[in-house]
């Protein structure tokens, strides 16, 4: 299997440049986007800024200088997208009323444990409250099990700043999923 190198020179040099292209979709598009849905929960939206990451790096890998892994510059082009789309979503807030009533931790319930699906919801909701730059942190971490190294290149910060915004999530979900 070639690396992800060899496939960008080639797409850099004109080979077969939708071959070479398509292989790198092949290889980073599950991991992309399930970093994006961790970050924005709905499907269609992640789908959507998946794509617009991907047609970014069609317009841009020839210009890519190889001097950090594609997956780094990858994640980071997604970040900024997916950052940029929840600053875009804010500005037009939704609840649904529906949402709120079926919602299975405000049911009460017997007993005082959680189910599995409660304890799921619980996370994704916990996730959801937290800062753009603390969630993408923790996706990251918890998620992908990434270093704190790499998650600093990907958010351009310091590694003590990658490490901080991973803390300061786990504390601020902490409290949110503390039960009752």
């Amino acid at each position: 299997m070639q690396s992800d190198q060899i496939i960008i020179k080639a797409f850099q040099a004109g080979v077969q440049k939708e071959l070479q292209f398509t292989e790198l979709v092949k290889r980073h598009q599950q991991k992309l986007y399930y970093q994006i849905k961790r970050m924005v929960i709905e499907h269609a939206d992640a789908d959507d800024i998946a794509q617009t990451v991907w047609i970014k790096v069609w317009e841009k890998l020839d210009g890519f200088k190889l001097e950090s892994e594609f997956s780094t510059w990858l994640f980071r082009i997604g970040y900024n997208e997916t950052i940029n789309f929840i600053q875009k979503k804010k500005k037009i807030p939704f609840v649904s009323t529906e949402e709120e009533e079926s919602n299975p931790l405000k049911q009460n319930t017997d007993t005082h444990e959680l189910q599995p699906a409660q304890i799921q919801i619980k996370l994704d909701q916990a996730i959801k409250q937290l800062p753009e730059k603390q969630r993408f942190v923790f996706m990251l971490r918890y998620y992908e099990e990434m270093a704190y190294e790499k998650i600093a290149e990907i958010m351009q910060t310091s590694v003590g700043g990658a490490k901080a915004n991973f803390h300061q999530a786990l504390k601020k979900m902490q409290e949110f999923i503390q039960i009752d």
